[in-house]
Protein backbone atom coordinates (compact mmCIF):
# COMPACT_ATOMS: atom_id res chain seq x y z
CA UNK A 1 0.00 0.00 0.00
CA UNK A 2 1.12 3.54 -1.56
CA UNK A 3 0.70 6.97 0.98
CA UNK A 4 -2.81 8.80 1.80
CA UNK A 5 -3.54 10.61 -1.40
CA UNK A 6 -3.39 14.09 -0.62
CA UNK A 7 -7.10 14.80 1.20
CA UNK A 8 -7.42 11.44 2.53
CA UNK A 9 -7.73 10.28 5.71
CA UNK A 10 -4.44 11.22 7.62
CA UNK A 11 -3.28 8.48 10.50
CA UNK A 12 -3.58 9.33 14.37
CA UNK A 13 -2.24 9.33 17.22
CA UNK A 14 -2.52 6.44 19.38
CA UNK A 15 -3.86 9.30 21.93
CA UNK A 16 -6.35 10.67 19.06
CA UNK A 17 -7.74 7.48 18.54
CA UNK A 18 -8.19 5.94 21.75
CA UNK A 19 -9.33 8.92 23.26
CA UNK A 20 -7.27 7.97 26.60
CA UNK A 21 -7.23 11.88 27.77
CA UNK A 22 -9.39 15.27 28.17
CA UNK A 23 -8.00 18.53 28.76
CA UNK A 24 -9.45 19.96 32.05
CA UNK A 25 -11.31 22.72 32.33
CA UNK A 26 -10.56 26.06 34.50
CA UNK A 27 -13.08 25.88 37.20
CA UNK A 28 -15.81 23.45 38.00
CA UNK A 29 -15.11 20.80 40.11
CA UNK A 30 -12.37 18.18 40.60
CA UNK A 31 -12.83 14.66 38.76
CA UNK A 32 -11.41 11.27 39.46
CA UNK A 33 -8.88 10.63 37.13
CA UNK A 34 -7.79 13.83 37.11
CA UNK A 35 -4.22 15.21 36.64
CA UNK A 36 -3.01 18.21 38.20
CA UNK A 37 0.84 19.73 39.28
CA UNK A 38 2.34 21.86 41.71
CA UNK A 39 0.58 20.64 44.32
CA UNK A 40 1.54 21.52 47.98
CA UNK A 41 1.05 19.72 51.27
CA UNK A 42 1.65 21.29 54.47
CA UNK A 43 2.40 18.62 57.49
CA UNK A 44 3.61 18.83 60.92
CA UNK A 45 6.99 17.62 61.78
CA UNK A 46 7.40 14.67 63.90
CA UNK A 47 9.13 17.00 66.75
CA UNK A 48 5.82 19.33 66.79
CA UNK A 49 3.65 16.53 68.08
CA UNK A 50 4.89 16.62 72.00
CA UNK A 51 2.98 18.75 73.87
CA UNK A 52 5.19 21.12 74.81
CA UNK A 53 7.10 21.84 71.24
CA UNK A 54 6.51 24.39 69.21
CA UNK A 55 4.79 23.84 65.74
CA UNK A 56 6.72 23.16 62.74
CA UNK A 57 5.78 22.67 59.82
CA UNK A 58 7.04 20.74 56.60
CA UNK A 59 6.18 21.86 53.02
CA UNK A 60 6.22 18.67 50.45
CA UNK A 61 6.21 19.64 46.89
CA UNK A 62 3.88 16.75 44.61
CA UNK A 63 4.94 17.61 41.17
CA UNK A 64 2.66 15.47 39.70
CA UNK A 65 -0.83 13.47 41.22
CA UNK A 66 -3.97 11.97 39.70
CA UNK A 67 -7.38 12.48 41.80
CA UNK A 68 -8.66 8.86 43.09
CA UNK A 69 -11.77 9.82 45.15
CA UNK A 70 -14.83 8.34 44.08
CA UNK A 71 -16.35 10.33 41.24
CA UNK A 72 -19.83 10.52 42.79
CA UNK A 73 -18.13 11.65 45.64
CA UNK A 74 -16.88 14.76 44.23
CA UNK A 75 -19.93 15.46 42.39
CA UNK A 76 -21.90 15.48 45.54
CA UNK A 77 -19.34 17.28 47.23
CA UNK A 78 -18.85 20.21 44.60
CA UNK A 79 -23.15 21.06 44.42
CA UNK A 80 -23.32 20.95 48.17
CA UNK A 81 -20.06 23.67 48.19
CA UNK A 82 -22.47 25.93 45.69
CA UNK A 83 -24.47 26.08 48.93
CA UNK A 84 -21.70 26.65 51.29
CA UNK A 85 -22.25 23.40 52.45
CA UNK A 86 -19.98 19.69 51.90
CA UNK A 87 -19.86 16.39 52.37
CA UNK A 88 -16.22 15.25 51.40
CA UNK A 89 -13.87 16.20 54.13
CA UNK A 90 -10.80 14.94 52.60
CA UNK A 91 -9.74 14.59 48.58
CA UNK A 92 -7.36 11.20 48.03
CA UNK A 93 -4.65 11.71 45.79
CA UNK A 94 -1.51 8.83 44.31
CA UNK A 95 1.97 10.41 43.02
CA UNK A 96 2.27 10.56 39.35
CA UNK A 97 5.99 9.73 38.47
CA UNK A 98 7.65 10.37 34.98
CA UNK A 99 8.09 6.83 34.03
CA UNK A 100 11.79 6.58 33.16
CA UNK A 101 13.22 8.36 36.16
CA UNK A 102 10.82 5.61 38.03
CA UNK A 103 12.34 2.71 36.36
CA UNK A 104 15.48 4.39 36.97
CA UNK A 105 14.72 4.35 40.61
CA UNK A 106 13.34 0.56 40.64
CA UNK A 107 16.76 -0.76 39.27
CA UNK A 108 18.43 0.81 41.88
CA UNK A 109 16.43 -0.48 44.62
CA UNK A 110 14.97 -3.89 43.48
CA UNK A 111 17.76 -4.40 40.55
CA UNK A 112 14.73 -4.37 38.23
CA UNK A 113 15.15 -6.46 35.07
CA UNK A 114 13.64 -5.36 31.44
CA UNK A 115 11.00 -8.26 32.09
CA UNK A 116 10.25 -6.74 34.90
CA UNK A 117 9.47 -3.50 33.68
CA UNK A 118 7.40 -4.90 30.81
CA UNK A 119 5.04 -6.13 32.89
CA UNK A 120 4.46 -2.60 34.85
CA UNK A 121 4.52 -1.16 31.17
CA UNK A 122 1.60 -3.50 30.05
CA UNK A 123 -0.52 -3.03 33.45
CA UNK A 124 0.64 -6.98 34.76
CA UNK A 125 2.31 -5.84 37.99
CA UNK A 126 -0.71 -4.92 40.58
CA UNK A 127 1.23 -2.02 42.24
CA UNK A 128 1.90 -0.20 39.43
CA UNK A 129 -0.05 1.97 36.68
CA UNK A 130 1.38 2.99 33.44
CA UNK A 131 -0.37 6.08 31.68
CA UNK A 132 0.64 6.99 27.93
CA UNK A 133 2.05 10.28 27.35
CA UNK A 134 -0.48 14.03 27.33
CA UNK A 135 -0.27 15.52 24.09
CA UNK A 136 -0.28 19.24 24.27
CA UNK A 137 -3.68 19.52 22.60
CA UNK A 138 -5.21 17.05 25.37
CA UNK A 139 -3.32 19.05 28.30
CA UNK A 140 -4.88 22.89 29.79
CA UNK A 141 -1.62 23.68 30.33
CA UNK A 142 -0.65 23.17 26.15
CA UNK A 143 2.36 21.67 27.23
CA UNK A 144 1.99 17.94 27.46
CA UNK A 145 3.66 15.21 29.45
CA UNK A 146 5.49 12.19 29.05
CA UNK A 147 4.92 8.84 29.88
CA UNK A 148 3.73 8.68 33.19
CA UNK A 149 3.53 5.88 36.39
CA UNK A 150 2.08 5.50 39.62
CA UNK A 151 2.96 4.07 42.15
CA UNK A 152 -0.10 2.50 44.09
CA UNK A 153 1.92 2.98 47.48
CA UNK A 154 2.47 6.13 47.09
CA UNK A 155 -0.92 8.18 48.11
CA UNK A 156 -1.99 10.44 50.58
CA UNK A 157 -4.99 12.69 51.19
CA UNK A 158 -5.72 16.41 51.60
CA UNK A 159 -8.63 18.63 53.06
CA UNK A 160 -10.91 19.20 50.25
CA UNK A 161 -10.86 23.25 51.04
CA UNK A 162 -7.31 23.16 50.63
CA UNK A 163 -7.69 21.58 47.46
CA UNK A 164 -10.09 23.76 45.47
CA UNK A 165 -8.23 27.20 47.23
CA UNK A 166 -4.80 25.54 46.06
CA UNK A 167 -6.03 25.75 42.74
CA UNK A 168 -7.32 29.12 42.88
CA UNK A 169 -3.71 30.13 43.66
CA UNK A 170 -1.06 27.59 42.41
CA UNK A 171 -1.89 24.36 41.84
CA UNK A 172 -2.28 23.52 38.34
CA UNK A 173 -4.69 21.36 36.12
CA UNK A 174 -3.69 19.46 33.75
CA UNK A 175 -5.98 16.64 31.90
CA UNK A 176 -8.53 13.87 33.02
CA UNK A 177 -8.54 10.09 32.02
CA UNK A 178 -11.73 9.08 29.98
CA UNK A 179 -13.66 6.26 30.51
CA UNK A 180 -12.79 3.51 30.52
CA UNK A 181 -9.13 4.35 31.49
CA UNK A 182 -10.51 5.91 34.63
CA UNK A 183 -12.56 2.95 35.70
CA UNK A 184 -9.47 0.48 35.19
CA UNK A 185 -7.05 2.69 37.06
CA UNK A 186 -9.61 3.12 39.80
CA UNK A 187 -10.15 -0.75 39.90
CA UNK A 188 -6.46 -1.58 40.20
CA UNK A 189 -5.71 0.97 43.07
CA UNK A 190 -8.54 -0.23 45.13
CA UNK A 191 -8.19 -3.89 44.95
CA UNK A 192 -4.52 -2.95 45.63
CA UNK A 193 -5.25 -1.55 48.50
CA UNK A 194 -7.76 -4.43 49.18
CA UNK A 195 -5.30 -7.38 49.07
CA UNK A 196 -5.25 -9.93 51.24
CA UNK A 197 -1.17 -11.50 52.49
CA UNK A 198 -1.20 -15.22 53.39
CA UNK A 199 1.18 -16.02 55.77
CA UNK A 200 1.43 -19.16 53.42
CA UNK A 201 0.63 -20.30 50.45
CA UNK A 202 -1.30 -23.11 49.77
CA UNK A 203 0.00 -26.68 49.88
CA UNK A 204 0.22 -27.78 46.07
CA UNK A 205 1.24 -31.64 46.90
Amino acid sequence: MGDAEPGGPQPQLPEQRESVYTSSEIGGRLWQGEILSNLAQVRLTLASLAADAAKVVDHVEHPLVIVLSQDCDLVQDYELRQNADRSLENILFCDIHEAEPLRTKLQERVKLGSSDWKRILQNQNERFQFLQQVAPQSDLQAEGLPKLAIDFKMYFTLPTDEVYERLRLETKRRCRLNTPYVDHLSHRFFAFQSRVGLPADHITE
